[in-house]
């Protein structure tokens, strides 16, 4: 994106977007803190240099510049290989104490923290249990959403799921899809259905389920590196929408709620309606039951105003809610993606790719796209056809959305 000749990247134009919502009072610091990912106080360090400075000043003036105090790769080696031999038998405000007293080294206990606990070293303190509160709903429609999966004889026979987004101000649900089993696939789709007909939220209230956040973990003879973020968290980051995860189902109470209210009433009124498929379900949930719902258990938000934030124009939902994957192109200009083999064709730009790094895009419809860095869409076609594993074999059951396009 290009504004006022200065080019941005993605992470950079979601910060303006929020910081000009936040300059319009559509958002608080604390929203706009959260949804960032950022303290109240960076935020309103960002505010006052995007009024000072315009779009430009979303960017860090220290970018690619290493930090003045860092400590040098050699010397970190060097600290490392002393607490795992000669102080193996430390703790780490004992080890910092002796290193400045023993070695000359200046170095904070947190620093060793962090360097260290990845590797075994040290120990986590037993925290007694909190004291839990009932939490207050949120004050504006579009401030905080539930997104879950609801496995259930909906149909009276199988056990199929029921992907629902529920807003937690009003209580009430925004979009569901019936499908075999809950994936990313259809989470995606719903939240593309969520924000084509309402905007942006400002978070989701998740459970910790793999296609929401990464679960793997290592034992600790293996170096704890920070897990990359799942196909979920890297496009709600691209969106600005902040994710919070909760620990337990009672901490998603009014979720776990609804969809038990809905496990009562839908059944029976799909039996009722002679409902038998996802799709046939899809469509009477959101066109009939949803309606009827909200109207009968929905509650008025405390603050009328609501919270979804506009899609900017030359955002593309389709190439941000999607699977994406970062590839070198073959001598014979193919890529490999999860065993489907993709086929690039000329554009009018190059004749060929090949060793070009690229981007591949499968979107929620199951369609492939391939992307250049500097030459953009690059036409190519699927050679080795292979069946849509999520078993909603492409469809939201004829309930119709559209998307934004750049």
């Amino acid at each position: 994106m290009i504004r006022e000749g200065m080019i941005f990247t993605m992470k950079e134009v979601t910060r303006f977007s929020v910081i000009d919502s936040l300059m319009d009072r559509k958002m608080t610091n604390q929203q706009a803190a959260s949804a960032l990912d950022l303290s109240r106080r960076q935020v309103q360090r960002l505010k006052k240099r995007v009024e000072a400075l315009g779009p430009a000043g979303v960017c860090h003036g220290n970018r690619r510049r290493r930090p003045a105090h860092a400590f040098d790769p050699t010397d970190k080696r060097r600290i490392i290989d002393l607490a795992e031999t000669r102080y193996f038998d430390f703790n780490f405000s004992h080890l910092a104490d002796i290193l400045d007293a023993d070695e000359g080294i200046a170095i904070s206990r947190e620093t060793l923290r962090r360097w260290l606990r990845p590797r075994g070293f040290g120990h986590q303190v037993r925290r007694m249990p909190k004291h839990r509160r009932r939490r207050p709903r949120s004050r504006r429609e579009g401030e905080r959403l539930f997104l879950d999966g609801s496995p259930h004889r909906w149909f009276r026979d199988e056990e199929t799921t029921l992907i629902l987004c529920t807003d937690d101000a009003t209580g009430a649900p925004l979009y569901g899809l019936f499908q075999k089993h809950e994936d990313l696939e259809g989470c995606l789709r719903v939240c593309m259905a969520v924000f084509s007909r309402h905007g942006l939220p400002l978070s989701f209230y998740l459970d910790r389920a793999s296609q929401f956040k990464t679960t793997r973990h290592g034992g600790l003879h293996v170096s704890h590196q920070p897990q990359e973020p799942t196909q979920f968290q890297r496009a709600m980051n691209e969106l600005g929408i902040a994710l919070i995860f909760a620990h337990s189902p009672q901490a998603r109470g009014r979720a776990e709620r609804i969809n038990g209210t809905l496990q009562d009433r839908l059944v029976a009124e799909l039996r009722l309606r002679a409902i038998h498929s996802c799709g046939e379900a899809t469509r009477y949930l959101n066109r009939r039951f949803i309606p009827q719902y909200r109207k009968r258990f929905g509650q008025t938000p405390q603050d009328p105003s609501a919270a979804w934030r506009a899609i900017p124009p030359e955002w593309d939902l389709r190439n941000i809610l999607c699977n994406r994957y970062e590839r070198t192109v073959n001598n014979d200009n193919t890529v490999s993606v999860n065993g489907q083999i993709l086929q690039l064709l000329p554009s009018r730009a190059r004749t060929h790719f090949v060793r070009a790094k690229i981007r591949i895009h499968r979107w929620v419809s199951g369609s492939w796209h391939a992307f250049h860095p500097t030459e953009g869409e690059i036409p190519c076609v699927p050679l080795n056809r292979q069946p849509v594993a999520s078993t909603t074999a492409g469809s939201t059951g004829g309930d119709t959305f559209t998307v934004q396009r750049g």
